[in-house]
């Protein structure tokens, strides 16, 4: 089971985009008033997911200057954009600073700000987006960001210092949802996708230069907001990019085609979970809800189905009408963890039986991906509710939290602490005393 890293939570749902996180120690309770270690307000908005590296936290956000944040869900679906109707929809005549955010993980100490591009956006989002969805990355030599709605693409030093900047294109995105895929990262690689109305980019820049090693263009353009993955296999290294109906893998160093699957209904709002033996993925929409496919590694060429959404070469199961929503699915090693709203599903991941289907009590709509902190699957809902399920018990609630706010970031673990972005303010959940409840 692959794990972050010492360093840090480095990506979206961290090392690899595994959403698997080792040897920490975090707290099994928490409120306003039990082990919150810090509270600040970041300013701006935006739903990216906090990077850390050692003591540093990295967040980005948009600035402007008039008040914009998003919405939540059920406000976010009564507008227009959600029936489809995204025509109707302009962009707001503010003007926003882009910005990247550095803080001490440990206090919550603001160490610096630095804006990376501004100006109006040309496109509007979803009343429930933000124009700072893309969460960053990082490694020991600087901190990596993507802008989406401007298609800007950045490296900074841990001290701020710009170090280079490409642009990708600003374009329209399916019913004026705007942007949302985050970037990854793997040695000293950095991987941005951008696909929209206009766009079917995919593109590995240096990380210490932003040299452009290589890119590849789709066929077809659709707009997607899955985040690429690294997935490192029993196998070799591949690198996971989904959209509309078609998943491709590639190799990280030198955008080798390595196979494809195409004629399936592929993520689109959420990402791939995976481990060392398969990557598991599906996509929904509001519509419909396709398969949930498991496919192991070693495969090549184009192993598309000839049936849509039916099984194919080295797909080891699949179970229909069972794909995750917005929330990414996540592998513990052992089991698949699918979360529809505040519905938990589990599947065995050899198997694909599925073995837990059950609601997971006050939680509501859910966003942000699940987690796995060792054996602990941490899920949080909108409103800020939070439970911990022990994967080894029979996903037992064996902890639970509350914060007042509204959250659709995926939360960061580090330094035996949580990390969670809301609208309103960057919270940091770490056991602040001697408590009963703690590790």
């Amino acid at each position: 089971m692959a794990s972050v890293s010492a360093d840090g939570f480095n990506q979206f749902r961290g090392q690899g985009g595994t959403a698997v996180v080792l040897n920490q120690t975090i707290p099994l309770e928490w409120s306003t008033d039990k082990n919150l270690a810090w509270k600040i307000d970041v300013p701006g908005s935006g739903w990216s997911q906090p990077v850390i590296w050692q003591n540093k936290l990295f967040v980005t956000s948009a600035v402007g200057d008039k008040e914009f944040r998003p919405k939540d869900f059920n406000d976010g679906v009564k507008t227009p954009q959600s029936m489809g109707l995204g025509g109707m929809s302009s962009p707001p005549k503010i003007n926003f600073q882009w910005q990247v955010h550095c803080y001490d993980a440990l206090s919550g100490s603001h160490l610096w700000s630095k804006t990376v591009v501004e100006g109006r956006p040309e496109f509007p989002v979803h009343p429930s987006n933000s124009y700072a969805t893309e969460s960053p990355v990082v490694d020991a030599q600087g901190v990596y960001a993507m802008f989406g709605a401007t298609g800007t693409v950045a490296g900074l030093s841990h001290s701020g210092e710009l170090l280079w900047k490409k642009e990708l294109g600003a374009f329209p995105t399916n019913n004026g949802f705007g942007t949302g895929s985050s970037l990854a990262i793997l040695d000293d690689a950095i991987f941005a996708q951008h696909f929209t109305e206009k766009s079917a980019s995919l593109t590995c820049f240096e990380s210490a230069t932003g040299t452009v090693r290589w890119s590849d263009n789709r066929d077809q353009m659709g707009s997607s907001w899955s985040s690429p993955i690294v997935w490192t296999n029993s196998v070799r290294p591949e690198l996971i990019s989904s959209g509309g109906e078609q998943l491709i893998s590639y190799s990280p160093k030198t955008g080798e085609k390595l196979w494809m699957v195409s004629n399936l209904k592929a993520p689109t709002a959420c990402s791939v979970a995976s481990d060392s033996q398969r990557i598991y993925f599906g996509g929904s929409d509001p519509m419909s809800k396709g398969p949930l496919f498991a496919v192991r590694a070693g495969a090549s060429g184009d192993i598309s189905p000839k049936k849509k959404n039916d099984s194919f070469a080295f797909c080891d199961w699949l179970e229909k009408k069972a794909a995750p929503g917005m929330a990414s699915p996540v592998s513990t090693g052992i089991h698949i963890v699918v979360l529809d709203n505040n519905i938990l599903r589990a599947y065995d991941a050899t198997s694909g039986q599925k073995i837990q289907e059950r609601r997971l009590g006050k939680l509501k709509m859910i966003a942000a991906s699940p987690i796995v902190v060792d054996n602990k699957v941490l899920v949080l809902d909108e409103e800020g509710n939070a439970i911990l399920l022990d994967s080894m018990q029979e996903f037992a609630a064996v902890g639970n939290g509350k914060i007042d706010d509204t959250f659709w970031s995926t939360p960061a673990i580090a330094n035996n602490s949580i990390y969670l972005r809301g609208i309103n303010s960057l919270y940091c959940i770490r056991t602040t005393q001697t408590d009963s409840t703690g590790q």
